[in-house]
């Protein structure tokens, strides 16, 4: 994912975008030397850009305190050695603004904002919403739409409007299972800034459409997968970029039994990374057989893509 100008919505942010998991320790504190090391083994992979409290880091069960400790932490860890957005959509406009500044402050790249249901479900407000980001940044922003639909999302032609005033956007997170829908926001904005896709189990899908990168909860195990997908569809290798696809398909289909984040967690077990079983997110508890049936999956799945890495 190469750096653009402030002044131009000129593509190209692109590549494998990792919605960081958010480690705690068992009274739910955050554990910040796992998460040292988790930074460390991601900024060895295949990823391109780091994106630190998105949905998978449970960013809305994060204090506004907490959430600039995990920016101070992962921009002291990353040392630059990949991009890093923020995820810094909040529970109020105050609070999105108040650790906006303070992303760029501590040397963020940029900022992921979350389209947020607290304002009102129309596309005035939303416009309005990060209008009022795009006037205190001075670093590129990423929407974040987590919904693909209904009040709450970004339609193509408010997109468009957004890509033509802003100064500094530059990218679209959209997660939508409908390539229809996906192929109309490509339409109307990709020429000028980065469509990501949002969920790796449609990339391909979205990649034929003119996405450029995903923004997926498995880039925190196996980037590696997610990168050769899309190495393989722009070298026109369409019979492996399919296989990888239906590969990344039986993996989620692995996680499912056991809800996100804890299942993510328990695969990062597995890569040696000491991430405790604990979440915010509440969630039914696993049974022993159910994490050993998880574990020993992605033991084998991970292991037939390491010389991947």
């Amino acid at each position: 994912m190469k750096s653009k100008t402030q002044s131009s919505n000129t593509p190209p942010y692109r590549g494998i975008a990792v919605p960081i998991l958010t480690p705690f320790k068992e009274d739910q504190s955050i554990d910040f030397p796992v998460l040292e090391k988790l930074v460390d083994w991601l900024c060895q992979s295949a990823v391109s850009v780091l994106f630190p409290m998105g949905g998978s880091g449970e960013y809305s069960l994060l204090s506004v305190a907490e959430r600039k400790e995990i920016i101070d932490c992962i921009v002291r860890t990353n040392g630059r050695r990949r991009l890093l957005f923020a995820g810094t959509g909040a529970d109020s406009l105050a609070e999105t603004l108040e650790l906006t500044r303070y992303a760029q402050k501590a040397g963020c790249d940029g900022v992921g904002v979350v389209i947020p249901t607290h304002i009102p479900g129309t596309q005035q407000a939303i416009f309005e919403y990060y209008q009022a980001v795009d006037e205190v940044l001075e670093v590129p922003f990423m929407v974040y739409d987590p919904r693909g639909e209904g009040e709450h999302s970004v339609t193509p032609e408010t997109m468009s409007a957004m890509v033509d005033k802003f100064r500094h956007l530059v990218a679209i997170k959209y997660r939508t299972l409908n390539g229809e829908r996906m192929g109309l926001m490509t339409s109307a904005v990709s020429s000028r800034i980065s469509v990501f896709s949002g969920s790796e189990t449609v990339f391909l899908q979205d990649l034929s459409v003119g996405a450029v990168g995903c923004v997926g909860g498995g880039a925190n195990f196996y980037p590696q997968i997610m990168e050769a997908l899309q190495d393989c569809y722009q070298e026109g290798d369409l019979i492996e970029a399919r296989r990888l696809q239906f590969s990344i398909l039986e993996a989620i289909q692995a996680l499912n039994p056991i809800y996100w984040p804890l299942s993510g967690k328990l695969v990062l077990q597995v890569l040696g990374i000491p991430i405790q079983p604990v979440t915010r997110q509440k969630g039914e508890t696993p049974s022993a057989e159910a994490v050993r049936k998880l574990q020993d999956f992605y033991r084998v799945y991970l292991q037939k893509f390491k010389a991947r890495a």
